[in-house]
């Protein structure tokens, strides 16, 4: 038995993906008999300039013992987490700061070419070099984070995909005229494409949107998107929602709406496949991209409303090529193990430097 940290990065009042795979890892943890619990420091975003103190909290912070009792193994998630020290160090990383890597200089990113945001993007990239460089392994939630942390740290991970946090509990019902859509509310995950394909798209279809904002003024800008179009009475925002709720939502979608920008891994891709349902995405929506596959489980189209639409009412229009696509959804998870056979690979991983004395594993890399 190891007495194990995972480390996590916890916007107050906001709950996402990473918060979902930390408790769901601090779980299979315990299952295996290990001594595991969370360790949270608040992150704020704003303002930028605060970005390098948020970093230096975490690297002030020496995990080695508590009170005196050893600390075994720290597990980093995503930015500044992986700052902490510790002797043995492994990283699953969900994303770094991608406001100063892949989103620099465009549309979602807050730091720009001014030489003082361009003084803390360097400080921050070489902090983070340094500190994954520590870890003794080193993997990643996707092909498209490890790619990034390749192309722009120099450094190689091994992919290690999250099962699904509901494992065996996702089902199939015969589909409802409704189109789902999961996720925050924010820019980045675009929901303003579904919003702005709904006066193109079947009328027998709705729109029910599952998540809360987390970005200042982004539920008032879909909600004028959606008053712009009078769809008042075509689109239902949910809010957050029980897990039994969810799984019933899914279950019974005509198809599910994931189009975010360059996404690192989306658990709704997967969530959507294991419950049978087709999902449309979008060409540029980066992770997701790593599972569905046009016109066999779901629709790849072009970031745009009317793409949007067009694959959406063909999914009404032809029932049986959408439920096809989602029964080969279905198998995919399936046969990756991504229900509730995936995750001895992902703990052999992550505690594998239990068993070292250093030097970081990178069997089965990417970039390498």
């Amino acid at each position: 038995m190891a007495r194990i940290l995972v480390l996590g990065v916890k916007v107050p009042f906001t709950h996402g993906g990473q918060e979902v795979l930390v408790g769901t890892l601090v779980k299979q943890l315990r299952a295996r008999g290990h001594e595991a619990d969370v360790l949270e420091i608040p992150f704020n975003p704003l303002p930028k300039q605060n970005l390098v103190t948020q970093a230096a909290m975490w690297r002030a912070l020496d995990l080695t013992e508590f009170a005196g009792t050893p600390i075994d193994l720290v597990i980093a998630t995503k930015f500044p987490s992986y700052y902490a020290r510790h002797p043995r160090k492994s990283v699953w990383l969900v994303h770094q700061l991608r406001s100063i890597y892949d989103l620099y200089g465009g549309q979602y990113s807050d730091i720009g070419d001014d030489p003082r945001d361009e003084s803390m993007r360097r400080l921050l990239t070489d902090g983070d070099t340094m500190a994954l460089s520590e870890c003794a392994y080193r993997s990643c939630i996707s092909k498209n984070v490890a790619e990034r942390l390749k192309a722009f740290n120099g450094l190689h991970s091994r992919v290690l995909y999250p099962p699904l946090p509901m494992g065996d509990q996702y089902r199939s019902a015969p589909p409802e005229p409704y189109i789902l859509s999961v996720g925050r509310i924010c820019r980045i995950k675009r929901l303003d494409l579904i919003i702005n394909a709904m006066p193109h798209i079947d009328a027998r279809l709705k729109l029910k949107v599952v998540g809360v904002a987390d970005e200042p003024g982004a539920m008032e800008f879909f909600t004028n998107e959606m008053n712009k179009h009078n769809l008042s009475s075509r689109i239902e925002f949910l809010g957050r929602v029980g897990n039994e709720e969810l799984l019933d939502l899914y279950s019974k979608a005509t198809g599910v709406f994931y189009a975010p920008f360059d996404e690192d891994y989306g658990y709704v891709t997967l969530e959507a496949m294991a419950s049978g349902r087709p999902i449309v995405t979008a060409t540029d929506s980066g992770g997701t991209l790593e599972f569905v596959r046009d016109g066999e489980n779901g629709r790849v189209v072009a970031p745009n409303p009317l793409a949007m639409a067009e694959a959406f009412n063909s999914l009404v229009n032809d029932p049986v090529a959408a439920e096809k696509m989602g029964t080969m959804g279905r198998m995919l998870i399936e046969e990756a193990g991504m229900l509730s056979t995936g995750w001895d690979d992902v703990i052999n991983g992550l505690l594998s430097p239990l068993a070292k004395s250093s030097g970081p594993e990178l069997t089965k890399v990417v970039g390498g």
